[in-house]
């Protein structure tokens, strides 16, 4: 609290006799020159005057926040590369998400002290199963003007009416590509085609502003950006382009990343005309560097977290699913604002905790760390060291428990402050209100998905099939394992001469045949290969504990192979293996792709032996630690 009184005194020495403070505090031995023994009597937060709220959000740099992000859950129906491991994460428990009273009652808090747009974000929002009710309420609230969502698009179609009878007028969908096989390849999962008709149904609606979030990922979409600006000639849709963020996890790379300014060249290169909007044209407080196609409905923005922040201008504050604040959206010191609540803090208790946090924040994100710029830069093999700076996985990710490593290092640090004579008073203050509601929490967000938190580098951790002395392989014991479902999708690609097959769908070389991925089979002199190959891989499924030493015999529930031509000179594989078990079937999926590659191999080879087996790999698994466990 004395923070708040210093930071009112350095900026309005007017405005100290108007703020409400809770007689319970002691200043006299702080301010007794400024300040009266004899604090004012506090005040409900309906009778705050306006010119002291606005300084309720305003930090030491004058940026004043109006724009709240608040996430409605930790879960998500996608596993997008960029931001969640394949391996899942660890949910918070139920208990520790915010209700929905107590999210309504954070927006009304917020809104009082100057917010005017609030979003709605995740992980994926609309998997909250009281979503549509929520945004309703809140949608009650006087003062607030825009009422976004952040979605993947997924389920977006189905609530969209009442979402939008409900206020939510500004809705910012996620679509990487405009290739349905290569959305699954990024998300991991299905569902392609129910974003793109979610972008469709919401941009007939009125009053609402419609934007298509796309990061760009060098040598797997940055070909398609030209295709996404292609989209605002006829849909009134902005598409924005985000820079490809590293965190732990997604095995970021210098390599996969393109700056804005190479995105604005290759987009020249087809569209001359591009330019930026006119400044008096663009949002207030924006982050993205609008430009637009003359005569295109729509436009295109650039979201530059990595090349160029934009922490000058920054108007926002998030809140977490489980209740803390984050005055930084790409930093990790939170406060807790859910313990507050659950304890009984007033509304004007609140506001002194918010306004102590939005005081602490820094000129800019890159001042965390001398070397965060460096950090950007690092190569492959330091990517463990690299700080998390995706906002979607800080949230999803990691844990608040107050036991943790973390809370040890901030009891360290408020040690050695208190050895610093400078902030003896404060740290002194700080322990004499250890019981008191507004007392201000610092805790630092991890990133581990263990609740112990031991962060290890990757080179200690044991492989599972190698004996604790480390000189013998051995086979995993799962008998502690859970039954669940388990499902596994794998993959290959084979690349086919462009004569070969046009001689096997009997077809002439070089003519139009617009038609040839509608063909269900080909045949060769050993017949039909297709279906010999789909058997052959069905027949390796069953046997894959028979060929790998350490597989154990599963008993498979479904196997489902589909072998698609994909253009005139490449085949598509996908085996999808499932059945309920303590182990997963990512190496059954695998090796049914694999050998029904082979046998198309096989059955083509008399024609050439040029044909390619390009690659193998795991789209997608579910079950075990790739999923939340289920609940009843």
């Amino acid at each position: 609290m004395t923070n708040i009184l210093k930071s009112f005194i350095t900026r309005n020495n007017s405005s100290l006799n108007k703020l409400s403070i809770s007689p319970s505090y002691q200043f006299k031995k702080y301010f007794s020159t400024t300040v009266s023994s004899t604090p004012p009597q506090k005040q409900p937060i309906e009778n705050v005057q306006q010119e002291d709220k606005k300084y309720i959000l305003t930090d030491k740099f004058n940026r004043h926040h109006t724009y709240l992000r608040i996430s409605l859950t930790e879960r998500c129906n996608l596993r997008c590369k960029y931001c969640m491991p394949e391996e899942g994460v660890m949910l918070s428990q139920a208990d520790k998400i915010l209700t929905t009273e107590e999210i309504v009652r954070l927006s009304k808090l917020f809104v009082s002290a100057g917010v005017n747009k609030i979003r709605f974000t995740g992980g994926e929002p609309l998997v909250r199963k009281d979503v549509e009710p929520l945004i309703e309420e809140v949608g009650k609230i006087k003062g607030l003007e825009k009422i976004g969502i952040t979605t993947n698009g997924i389920l977006l179609s189905r609530k969209l009416d009442r979402l939008h009878k409900a206020g939510v007028n500004l809705l910012n969908i996620s679509l990487d590509t405009l290739n349905s096989d290569k959305f699954t390849l990024i998300t991991r999962r299905l569902g392609w085609d129910r974003v793109f008709q979610s972008i469709d149904n919401a941009l007939k609606l009125e009053n609402i502003k419609v934007k298509v979030n796309c990061v760009i990922m060098k040598g797997l979409n940055d070909m398609e950006i030209c295709d996404f600006v292609e989209m605002t000639r006829d849909k009134a849709v902005e598409i924005r382009f985000i820079e490809y963020m590293p965190f732990d996890g997604n095995l970021w790379s210098d390599k996969k990343f393109l700056s804005y300014t190479d995105m604005i060249k290759i987009i020249h290169e087809k569209y001359p005309t591009f330019k930026k909007y006119a400044i008096e044209e663009e949002e207030p407080n924006n982050t993205s560097k609008t430009y637009h196609v003359p005569g295109f409905k729509g436009k295109v923005g650039f979201i530059t977290s990595m090349s160029e922040h934009f922490c000058s201008s920054c108007n926002r504050l998030r809140i977490t699913a489980d209740g803390n604040l984050k005055v930084c959206l790409f930093g990790n010191t939170e406060v807790n604002l859910r313990d507050r609540i659950r304890d009984g803090a007033s509304d004007q208790q609140l506001l002194e905790i918010i306004n102590a946090a939005v005081l602490k924040k820094k000129a800019s994100h890159a001042e965390k760390s001398k070397d965060s710029k460096k950090q950007f830069k690092k190569s492959n093999k330091q990517k463990n060291q690299v700080k998390n700076y995706l906002l979607y996985f800080i949230n999803k990710y990691s844990f608040n428990n107050n036991n943790n490593n973390n809370n040890n290092n901030n009891n360290n640090n408020n040690n050695n402050n208190n050895n610093n004579n400078n902030n003896n008073n404060n740290n002194n203050n700080n322990n004499n209100n250890n019981k008191n509601n507004s007392k201000l929490q610092i805790i630092q967000r991890n990133y581990s998905t263990n609740n112990n938190n031991n962060n290890q580098n990757f080179q200690n951790n044991q492989f599972s099939h190698i004996t604790k002395d480390g000189k013998l392989p051995t086979m995993v014991d799962i008998s502690d394992k859970i039954i669940t479902r388990r499902t596994a999708h794998a993959q290959s690609i084979l690349e086919f001469p462009s004569n070969v097959l046009y001689q096997l769908l009997n077809l002439e070389n070089g003519g139009n045949h617009p038609n040839v991925s509608d063909k269900k089979e080909i045949i060769s002199k050993k017949g039909p290969v297709f279906a010999t190959s789909i058997v052959a891989g069905t027949m390796a499924v069953k046997n894959t504990s028979n060929l790998i030493p350490f597989c154990h015999p599963i008993p498979i529930e479904s196997c489902k192979i589909d072998i698609t031509i994909m253009d005139s000179t490449s085949i598509k594989v996908d085996c999808i293996v499932s059945m309920n078990g303590k182990t997963g079937v990512e190496m059954e999926a695998l090796t049914g792709a694999t050998v029904s590659s082979l046998t198309i191999y096989d059955m083509c080879k008399a024609i050439s032996k040029d044909i390619v087996i390009k690659e193998t790999k795991l789209i997608s698994k579910f079950g075990g630690k790739s999923s939340p466990p289920t609940t009843k």
